[in-house]
């Protein structure tokens, strides 16, 4: 039988078949009395009701009485119905989440230049009036997903849809693909775009794209898209699923009971089993011809078969000979077998030792390769250390250039400012000295003039000194106190230093404890999950490594996850020592280091990559003493190749634990020298278990010590939850102490800071009040010079006198300030050119010391370069070695593999003669064979006398017999196979009556149904063996009697009602996701077309996930909106003539 396609089979389980309480309510009410009114069955029918159809014709066997619908079918779907109704009262209608349209493009297709129709996922009505291109709609998705031009009724090639004037069209229909039976979502999206382009010109064929939802085209075939439809059972050549315009008239106001009927099988897909199954009806009958033609020719092998045998039998009796040259022969064959397996065994034997060569040699190598990693490793960790501190003596060097630029300047500026202040001093040694001469004047002249008034000037000039000399205090106090200004103000610019260290040490510690919450509130979410501590893309990564193919060996990572931690409390340490390697993968080769790195570029999750073989490592003769915790006995690893790369890497074997550090430095550093196989040592922090510091020797044996800071993060390495969680708690409250005591240092620098404001500000009130008493001193000196300017009013030498003294006093005052001005700036600059010589000498050491270091890392790099280069040599040899022995066990694997071609062909041709035999020990070839030609001698003539030989008798009986046998066989097989399709066959049509009655019943159930919301009474005729279907309708539900009325008498607006409750009922039968109707109300009244719009809302609704179009030519107005429900107009295209032309009267 050709396969053929079908559309998806039928859910008769499916969920659209629901209804609200409220409508189940009708059909519990639907008629009076209808317990009297039970449905009649269909032999009541009579068959000339309606004409006879020749487009379907189901088996004969199909159609008897047996298989007509009953009444406890339609009892049957009558409760399902009720049952549906009511389980789906509070539930409402949800869309597919696949397989409905969710838009529909128009370029030049039929009336319409460029139109798109958006819709909604449930009910969609599409009005306008007539013209306006309304059905286009469907027509175009007809047109789309595959249907021929000649199903649509409106053109009977593709050109005939293109519109008038134009060359080409296009029709874009978007499906909707989410949900997890959507149809390959990894290369369409949410969205599947199906375009179908034709056009005028060339043979007027169309071609098919077939888009994703980003609009990259995937596909351009037919076929796939027939695949995508019938996935999501789109039924577009179902004559009941897309009604078009002039299908839609026809079976809504002219469809015979025969187009009906014809119609219901197609729409349920019983028409297709039906077609199927005369096929299968046909093959069945082919066969049993088959076997008549077969059965004469069976006689005459029989006759050929006994003959052979008998002859046959009477050479038996003479087959004694026959059996020992048989086993001769026998014996010859396979000997020849076990001569060339010893052959086989030698070479086996020597491609074996060369294998243990080879597998010794290779474990060879990778142990040097494993050391030649790890000098490799040495010498690029030596070479950058030696570069780093060649760049460190650079930089030492330039700042100690820069720093003896800077010890120039300061020189230069002391040299300039002692000069300057010794020019200041001679000055003021000569005003002194001229003051000294002016006073001795002024004296010998008051002398003078108290002679002359009786001595009252000179006690005002006596008062005047001694005014004098108290501002001369005065000012010596507020100097000696304003020197201590700086001292004050440095004092109150470090206390606010300490503050601003103290709190930022404390925001710090806030951050950490944070941090610390964070992580323990992390650590109790994700308790039995390790992905969290890893990157955020690190599941995405991991998945996408899991669907990946395309490496040699599965990369291995992240390192943490292989990883467990035996003793807890150095959980933070070894976190933190390890670094970003528990975030890595390990590949065995560069071609799936590229492979893993383009792949953690695409997922955004970058770690490092480290290449390893799968060679196991042995660390057992390199590890410290068993007394000592070492960080490889502190782990458990679940893969040798994450405990080479360690090993390699960090060198875990040989790193020390030593929680106490004053242990640890007595256990390393003791004996001045590294103890046997320890590399470093970790401790933990005297103050904080969270860190520690790392104790080693360096380059010439000097021991060294660096701290390990606390590992802020959740823990990568596998360990025991709750203690972990224990100790992260153990940290929190650690953590909150430290923040404790912080806040303490930092309320202690703040009355610090206080204390110091509060001396400065005591300072500068004192300030103040000294330079008042500078000031009084000096009012008290010009209230005595005025006096004395009064005595000496008659005398101008003594004035002249004072004001050269007051001159030479001002002059040494400007002298004095100006020295003073330039006292601080000398003491600064003294004290710079101290701490600049003081850190000259510092810098000189360091660049000493970083000299020696650069001599001693060029030394180590030396070292470790000729050491790889050694491991190397080392390292390449043994490859060669084992490339020698390849070459070897190739060449012997060739020989064998060319001895066995031989051997199969011995054994091959053994086995002809017989399947193997023991062969005796001390058997040869020769012997055997010599023997066998004297039996055989002695055979041929025996066989000479009766007429033909021995094998060829066997072989006649054996031949007769086979052809016999196979002949009776095949017949007996084909018997087997028409009695397997009849009785299938049989099961099958019992089924086939048995869903065609389910669906008929109910569909007559949901009709009924439909016509109570109108409150008709009527019900759906069936007549299964005339292939009839019509209905029986009665609109007036105050009519007792159970009759009801033929569509024919029923008036147009009935009718139309009628035949859409019909065919909403078939729909209900259908499994399509999508349904659509063009101009269902078409010959229907405002009343009928309002029920009937209701009617269909509301059976739409019922069908839950299923998308209904449906055409109209009434106004939007007459569509009640809901959120469900999406109405477009559709206005009238333009066609080139807004008016007709008529001459003015």
């Amino acid at each position: 039988m050709a396969p053929s396609k079908r559309p998806a089979p039928l859910d008769p389980d499916d969920d659209d078949d629901g209804f609200h309480e409220d409508q189940s309510s009708h059909l519990s009410e639907s008629t009076p009395g209808s317990a009297a009114n039970k449905r009649r069955r269909i032999s009541d029918v009579s068959s000339n009701q309606s004409e006879p159809d020749n487009g379907s014709t189901p088996p004969s066997d199909l159609d008897s009485d047996d298989d007509l619908d009953n009444s406890e079918d339609e009892a049957a779907a009558t409760q399902a119905l009720r049952a549906k109704a009511a389980n789906q009262k509070n539930k409402g209608n949800e869309p597919a989440e696949f397989g409905i349209l969710e838009a529909v493009e128009l370029k030049n297709f039929m009336c319409h230049a460029e139109y798109f129709f958006k819709l909604g996922p449930l009910i969609n009505f599409i009005c306008g009036k007539n013209g306006s291109g309304k059905s286009a709609l469907l027509t175009a998705i007809t047109l789309c997903l595959g249907g021929k031009a000649s199903a649509t009724n409106r053109g009977a090639r593709l050109q005939d849809f293109i519109k008038e004037g134009e060359s080409q069209a296009s029709i874009v229909c978007v499906l909707k693909n989410q949900g997890e039976a959507a149809y390959k979502p990894e290369e369409y999206g949410k969205s599947i775009r199906v375009e179908r382009h034709f056009s005028r010109t060339g043979t007027g064929s169309s071609t098919y794209k077939i888009k994703s939802e980003k609009g990259r085209i995937i596909s351009t075939r037919r076929a796939d898209l027939e695949d995508i439809c019938d996935h999501m059972m789109l039924q577009i050549d179902n004559p009941m699923n897309v009604l078009s315009q002039d299908q839609a008239r026809q079976f809504l106001s002219s469809s015979s009971p025969a187009e009906k009927y014809k119609l219901f099988m197609k729409g349920v897909q019983l028409e297709q089993l039906d077609q199927d199954y005369k096929l299968i009806e046909e093959q069945s009958e082919n066969i049993r011809a088959k076997i008549e033609a077969k059965l004469p020719d069976l006689e005459p092998l029989k006759k050929q078969m006994d003959s052979a045998n008998t002859k046959l039998a009477l050479s038996n009796k003479h087959d004694g000979t026959y059996r020992k040259i048989r086993e001769l022969r026998r014996m010859l064959a396979w000997i020849q077998v076990q001569d060339q397996e010893k052959i086989r065994d030698e070479y086996q034997h020597e491609i074996d030792d060369a294998n243990a060569k080879i597998a010794e040699a290779e474990h060879r190598a990778a142990e040097l390769d494993a050391l030649f990693q790890q000098a490799d490793q040495e010498a690029t960790r030596a070479t950058e250390a030696f570069n780093l501190m060649v760049s460190q003596l650079e930089l030492a060097k330039d700042e100690k250039k820069e720093h003896k630029d800077k010890i120039d300047k300061i020189k230069s500026d002391v040299s300039a400012a002692l000069t300057e202040q010794r020019a200041i001093r001679s000055l003021i040694t000569t005003t002194e000295q001229e003051i000294a001469s002016t006073l001795a004047e002024i004296s010998a002249e008051e002398t003078r003039l108290a002679e002359l008034d009786g001595g009252g000037a000179a006690a005002r000039v006596h008062d005047l000194q001694q005014a004098r000399d108290s501002l001369d205090a005065a000012l010596d106090k507020r100097n000696t106190h304003l020197q201590q200004t700086p001292q004050l103000t440095e004092a109150l610019e470090d206390a606010r230093k300490f503050m601003n260290e103290a709190k930022e040490a404390k925001m710090a510690q806030q951050e950490r404890c944070s941090q610390q919450r964070d992580i323990l509130r992390q650590m109790q979410q994700n308790r039995n999950s390790l992905e969290a501590a890893f990157h955020p893309n690190m599941p995405n990564l991991l998945r996408a490594l899991s669907r990946t193919t395309g490496f040699q060996q599965k990369p291995i990572g992240p390192l943490g996850k292989h990883v467990k931690l035996l003793k807890q409390e150095w959980s933070s340490i070894l976190e933190k020592s390890f670094g970003s390697s528990l975030n890595a993968f390990l590949v065995s080769n560069k071609r799936d280091e590229k492979l893993l790195s383009d792949i953690m570029r695409q997922q955004r999750c970058v770690t490092p990559i480290f290449i390893s073989n799968t060679q196991a490592i042995d660390t057992t003769s390199k590890e410290p003493d068993a007394r000592f915790d070492t960080v490889l006995r502190t782990l458990q690893i679940d893969d040798e190749m994450v405990k080479k790369q360690l090993v390699i890497a960090h060198g875990i074997e040989q790193t020390i634990l030593i929680p106490d550090m004053t242990e640890a430095s007595r256990e390393l550093f003791a004996n001045g020298q590294p103890l046997k196989n320890v590399r470093r040592c970790y401790c933990f922090n005297p103050h904080s278990r969270q860190r520690g510091f790392v104790l080693m020797y360096k380059g010439r044996g000097e021991a060294a010590q660096d701290p390990i800071q606390q590992y802020d993060g959740l823990p990568r390495m596998k360990s025991d939850v709750e203690e972990t969680i224990r100790r992260q708690q153990a940290a929190v409250e650690e953590s909150r102490a430290q923040l404790h005591e912080l806040e303490v240092n930092h309320t202690d620098a703040q009355a610090r800071v206080s204390e110091a404001e509060h001396k400065l500000g005591r300072h500068k009130r004192e300030s103040r009040e000294l330079e008042i008493a500078v000031q009084q001193c000096q009012d008290r000196i010009e209230t005595l010079q005025d006096a004395i300017k009064d005595d000496s009013v008659h005398d101008g030498k003594l004035e002249i006198l004072r004001q050269k003294l007051e001159d030479a006093r001002e002059q040494k005052a400007i002298h004095g300030s100006s020295f003073q001005d330039t006292v601080t700036p000398v003491d600064d600059l003294s004290r710079l050119s101290r701490a600049a010589h003081e850190k000259d000498e510092i810098l000189e050491k360091q660049i000493n010391r970083v000299k020696e270091m650069v001599a001693e890392a060029q030394i180590a790099a030396q070292k470790a370069g000729k050491k790889r280069a050694h491991d190397l040599g080392e390292k390449n040899a043994a490859m060669a070695l084992i490339e020698d022995g390849r070459a070897d066990r190739a060449s012997l694997q060739r020989k064998l593999d060319e001895h066995l071609e031989q051997l199969a062909n011995y054994v091959e041709q053994a086995s002809v003669v017989c399947e193997r035999i023991n062969i005796p020990p001390d058997a040869t070839y020769d012997a055997l064979h010599k023997k066998y030609n004297r039996l055989r001698s002695d055979y041929d003539a025996f066989q000479a006398e009766i007429g033909a030989s021995r094998e060829k008798i066997i072989s006649d009986a054996a031949k007769y017999s086979e052809i016999y046998n196979k002949a009776k066989k095949e017949i007996e097989n084909l018997e087997s196979l028409r009695d397997q399709l009849h009785d299938s066959l049989t099961e099958r049509k019992v089924r086939w009556k048995e869903f065609r009655g389910h669906i008929t019943a109910r569909t007559k159930t949901q009709f009924t149904y439909m016509l109570s919301e109108r409150s008709f009474r009527g019900q759906v005729i069936m007549d299964h063996r005339q292939k009839l279907m019509d209905i029986q309708v009665e609109p007036d539900i105050t009519k007792r009697s159970g009759e009801g009325r033929s569509a024919r008498t029923l008036s147009g607006g009935e009718k139309s009602f009628s035949q859409i409750c019909l065919l909403l009922a078939i729909w209900e039968a259908m499994g399509s996701p999508i349904r659509c109707l063009d101009e269902f109300d078409v010959y229907m009244d405002a009343v009928n077309r309002t029920t009937s719009i209701n009617l269909l809302i509301e059976a739409a609704r019922q069908s839950i996930g299923r998308q209904f179009v449906l055409i109209s030519p009434g106004n939007k107005s007459d569509i009640k909106m809901a959120k469900d429900v999406t109405a477009v107009e559709v206005a009238a295209p333009e066609r080139g003539q807004a008016r007709l032309a008529f001459a003015a009267a």
